[in-house]
């Protein structure tokens, strides 16, 4: 096993330190395929709208290409070839994302780290993403901004995701699709897009479904977004996005190492304290409307402005293993920035000023489970979410070369709940946790090289506070005393190609010195409570390379492209005094220290195209006193396909595929901290897809 973590490092840092020096030589020879290397790479980290060359930090992209490489069943394998990002899925529907991070936070749900949709806020005031209400099909392009993003996106230590669901060059097609494979799993998906000189128009569809491959792990989910770009002027855009989301899904529950080595598939069984997942029918119901509307506009050459507002309402109901909870939730807000592009002798200056605000009002009920219904009343409360971001940034393009961008936010976050029945106290009271005004700043710096070769570094500070979830558990207990997590980030890196852009490259190291770490626990009915440690120490190495080794459109191998990425993650409890336990020292909890990622794509002239991805994952620490892990796995997904040309302007594509080629027994997301050792959720062992895809071209 060390072997191969040391293979596959070596390998990684000594392409990338190659490629470095060769680098330093390179000229542009070849124009003509440029736009798919890095130094053309535009992205929207920052609020900076510029190459990547020219941005200092660690950025991630996945293109909509990357994302159909694989089932489309979920955002999991093309998310987790990006290094220092982790998405973990427990069961099907039930997702974590970590950006350099662990998943202490997370019991369910991801926490700090924002989301964006088309522009919206999709991540709630309380702090907490329901990721599982977005299908793949609502995503284009994603970018992931790792670690503290304050500047411009407020409080957080984990990172930044951008989403995009409208393309960029859409086209005038109608698609649809189906999906089958194993443990019940189908999908069926349509799209309809109308591009004309006043508006570019878009709507889609998907149903997913499947029993699971554990007892209890069933999914069903149905989507519907409308979309739409509508040019006013040369300087002045609206857009619109709206999007409905059904869905149902069950919770298996965590398992005992003893429980998955008898049966893997089965779901938790019942005890003393709580019921079984199927007694219970443990499962989520969440329904959501989301509508959202940017307005951009460029007054003239220096003065700009791009501004949202949206609303979102949900209802969220959740029979868990020792209650239930039914939710009634209305989000709103928006967000605005102010442009102001000039030069301030030779030095390219712009300037930016702009404001987020996001408040919710969410009715919650706490019920007994009796067997899968709502019993008698626990407590009913009124909760209350206030968010604002006053944020301002800086950009100086340098002579020779040098970027420079400092940015600072102020963030303020209340949190008011109103608990109007409690049986347990037999009383009606009301607190407010309100956090005190934090200042984010951040200042970074890149410097070009030869044109394809970048340096940049940056000093953030991290400042996340708790979910309001955290704050208020599944048992009624409400902790005033959990603090904010802040800390320092430092991190440097370069990026570039080479060998006439045929590879790019992406190296960044990072230290992350973190207070008040936020930790989890379990009571005994598996209610999870939090806490503040002291502090602990976070530093990693982050590498990628990109090799198109093929770019020959008239060959029968028209392209193939080779990507791998190596994640070094050594974080560790710096001070952590937990009554009479001293974890200090200790690997962090749930952070694999070494994860190497490797995927091949083939295409040919004909139509034929090839994909395959091997992910490798060291061992995993389950808890904070690092007794017990989880065991390294390998995964390997394999996909073929055929893109065949029909008469008129039909085309059709056929594909099938395995998901665990190498049938690991593994966990894709273990429960930290987990009382009655309950730490693992299997994941489903070898298993099969095939599909086909219809499209027509309405317009030429």
């Amino acid at each position: 096993m060390n072997h191969i973590i040391s293979t596959s490092f070596i390998f990684t840092i000594t392409l990338i330190f190659y490629l470095v020096v060769a680098a330093q030589g390179q000229s542009r020879q070849d124009t003509t395929i440029a736009t798919r290397y890095l130094d053309e790479i535009k992205v929207i980290g920052y609020d900076a709208n510029r190459q990547l060359l020219e941005t200092s930090g660690g950025i991630g992209l996945i293109t909509n290409e990357r994302i159909k490489a694989y089932d489309e069943s979920s955002l999991v394998t093309a998310l987790n070839t990006l290094p220092g990002v982790m998405m973990e899925e427990r069961a099907p529907g039930s997702y974590r994302i970590t950006i350099r991070g662990s998943s202490l936070r997370s019991p369910f749900g991801v926490r700090n780290v924002k989301v964006y949709w088309n522009d919206i806020p999709f991540t709630e005031p309380s702090g907490s993403t329901a990721f599982n209400l977005l299908d793949v099909s609502n995503m284009e392009s994603i970018e992931v901004i790792k670690g503290p993003a304050g500047s411009i996106y407020g409080a957080g230590t984990g990172g930044v995701v951008n989403i995009k669901s409208m393309k960029a060059d859409p086209e005038n097609q109608i698609t649809a699709g189906a999906t089958a494979g194993s443990f019940g799993f189908q999908r069926y998906t349509a799209s309809v897009t109308n591009s004309t000189a006043k508006s570019d128009l878009s709507f889609k569809y998907a149903h997913q479904e499947s029993d699971g491959y554990r007892d209890q792990s069933f999914f069903n989910r149905d989507m519907v977004e409308l979309t739409g770009r509508f040019p006013i002027s040369d300087r002045q855009e609206f857009s619109a996005s709206m999007l409905y989301t059904d869905l149902y899904y069950g919770i298996p529950g965590g398992l005992t190492l003893e429980q998955v080595e008898a049966d893997p598939t089965q779901a938790r069984p019942g005890n003393n304290f709580a019921l079984g997942s199927i007694e219970a029918n443990a499962s989520v119901k969440q329904k959501l409307f989301l509508t959202g509307f940017t307005h951009q506009y460029d007054w003239n050459e220096h003065w700009g402005n791009l501004t949202t507002i949206y609303g979102s309402f949900s209802f969220f109901e959740n029979p868990f293993n020792a209650d239930y909870k039914r939710d009634s939730r209305q989000n709103g807000g928006g967000r605005t920035r102010f442009y102001y592009d000039t030069h301030i002798g030779n030095v390219r200056s712009k300037f930016t000023v702009g404001a987020e605000f996001q408040t919710a009002v969410n009715v919650a009920r706490n019920f007994e489970n009796n067997y899968g219904v709502a019993g008698p009343l626990n407590f009913d409360d009124e909760l209350r979410s206030w968010q604002s971001i006053l944020f301002a940034k800086t950009e100086l393009d340098l002579p020779n070369d040098f970027y420079v961008t400092a940015g600072v936010s102020l963030n303020n976050l209340e949190y008011d709940i109103y608990r109007l029945t409690d049986v347990a106290l037999d009383s009606t009271y009301r607190v407010v946790k309100d956090f005190d005004p934090v200042v984010v700043p951040r200042i970074g710096i890149s410097k070009k090289f030869s044109g394809n070769l970048a340096v940049h570094g940056s000093i953030s500070y991290g400042f996340s506070p708790p979910a309001i979830e955290d704050v208020r558990t599944n048992e009624g207990s409400i902790n005033l005393g959990l603090k904010p997590e802040k800390g320092v980030n430092y991190e440097v890196g370069f990026r570039g190609n080479t060998l006439d852009h045929k590879i790019n490259f992406d190296l960044t190291a990072f230290y992350f010195k973190l207070d008040e770490t936020i930790v989890q626990r379990q009571s005994e009915r598996g209610t999870v409570l939090f806490t503040n440690t002291g502090s602990t120490n976070q530093s990693g190495l982050e590498a990628t390379a990109t090799w198109f080794a093929i770019e020959a459109p008239q060959q029968w191998v028209s392209r193939l492209e080779v990507q791998t990425s190596y994640t070094l993650h050594h974080f560790v409890f710096k001070n952590y005094q937990q009554e009479e336990n001293d974890y200090s020292g200790n690997k962090l909890t749930g952070v694999a220290p070494n994860i190497s990622v490797t995927s091949i794509m083939l295409y040919t002239r004909p139509g034929l195209y090839a994909n395959a991805t091997y992910n490798f994952t060291d061992k995993i620490p389950l808890n904070d006193a690092n007794t017990v892990y989880a065991d390294p796995y390998h995964l390997v997904m394999l996909k073929i396909g055929y893109q065949i040309p029909l008469p008129g302007k039909m085309g059709m594509e056929v594909f099938a595929g395995i998901n665990n080629l190498l049938n690991q027994k593994y966990s894709l997301g273990n429960d930290l901290n987990a009382f009655g050792s309950r730490y693992y959720q299997p994941a489903p062992e070898r298993n099969y897809f095939a599909g086909l895809r219809l499209s027509y071209q309405h317009k030429n």
